[in-house]
């Protein structure tokens, strides 16, 4: 974590999970004129699903991301009103563009995320998560492009390998059902030294997700 960008979310998250745990009965009389709602309902999970579209890059400085368009199922356990963990699955394909011996190939990567991560609420439409992502290979392959004489080559197992890493996340409900997000994730896996290929990525997700499902 040594960008100050991630340094800054995560002093951020910290700030807002302080004032959450302070707000007090007191407080909230002083500021609303009114105690805690302690009946006040919610639900303990909630199941989501929803389209995420991926912009994601390596670490070596001669690729250049492009967009591709995966999925989530989401799954969100309440541990107060306004503090949850969530977890689930995504179909994150990544794919990024790069000049080898003056020919444009395209690697065409495809995982599997489960992410584990808190999410706060500091307002009623405003979310904030940081956590953890496990990302499972499921294949790889290398395309060129413009080049209709070459064909596509399935990278061999072992280059691209299971991954951690982390992820913030910034959430905002357009309604009970549906919100849209934006995360920022970075794995690390090292590679051989010898091996031109990595196992390092960072980039954007943007998302829809729509609740299907709650239990109260």
């Amino acid at each position: 974590m040594r960008n100050p960008f991630l340094h800054f979310l995560f002093f951020i998250f910290l700030f807002f999970l302080q004032t959450i745990q302070g707000q007090g009965s007191n407080l909230l009389i002083q500021q609303y004129n009114r105690g805690p709602a302690l009946g006040q309902s919610y639900s303990k999970f909630s199941f989501k699903v929803g389209p995420q579209l991926n912009r994601i890059n390596t670490d070596l400085g001669t690729t250049s991301p492009t967009l591709a368009l995966g999925g989530l199922f989401e799954i969100e356990y309440h541990l107060s009103k306004n503090i949850s963990l969530v977890s689930g699955g995504q179909y994150t394909p990544i794919r990024y563009r790069y000049l080898e011996k003056e020919t444009t190939y395209q690697d065409l990567l495809n995982y599997i995320n489960f992410p584990l991560f808190l999410r706060l609420q500091p307002a009623k439409k405003l979310g904030l998560g940081l956590g953890t992502t496990y990302q499972l290979y499921l294949k790889g392959e290398k395309k060129p492009e413009n080049q209709v004489d070459q064909e596509t080559t399935l990278y061999p197992k072992g280059i691209f390998k299971n991954s951690l890493g982390l992820v913030t996340q910034l959430s905002f409900s357009l309604n009970p059902f549906l919100a849209v997000f934006v995360n920022y994730r970075w794995v690390r896996r090292t590679s051989p030294p010898l091996q031109k290929e990595t196992n390092n990525t960072q980039g954007l997700q943007l998302g829809v997700s729509y609740r299907i499902f709650q239990i109260k």
